[in-house]
């Protein structure tokens, strides 16, 4: 009973830290060691009562042309403690020369975040 115990509590507690460590980051594509950043886009709103936040990140932005494909794409979330954002590719990306993201936040939580797209150059 005693091993019993001791492997739920092993198993709760390793679970426990997967939630605490796991944030909202995401890569697409892989990052080469002859890979730069072309762009880096920040994201941040801060938190609305009973509200999400959605935004759609396009590369490059209107009225700019990307000669350069894309190889990767990282997003990182600075969200803190209990506050995990999400993000999707929608179109484009790694392979493409242009790339849509959409952003959202969880309900009553602020969002922000750091998109960086890599190149090969």
């Amino acid at each position: 009973m005693k091993v019993l115990t001791c492997l739920l509590f092993f198993a709760i507690t390793i679970l426990a830290l997967t939630n605490i460590v796991y944030g909202g980051n995401s890569t697409w594509g892989q990052i080469g060691f002859y890979d730069r950043i072309i762009a880096r886009d920040h994201v941040e709103h801060a938190a609305n009562w009973f509200s999400k936040h959605k935004e759609i990140v396009q590369y490059p932005p209107k009225g700019h042309e990307n000669f350069k494909l894309l190889t990767a794409i990282r997003v990182t979330d600075h969200g803190g403690y209990k506050n995990f954002g999400s993000a999707n590719l929608v179109k484009g990306g790694p392979g493409y020369y242009n790339a849509t993201i959409e952003v959202r936040s969880q309900t009553r939580r602020p969002l922000n975040m750091t998109i960086e797209y890599f190149s090969r150059i």
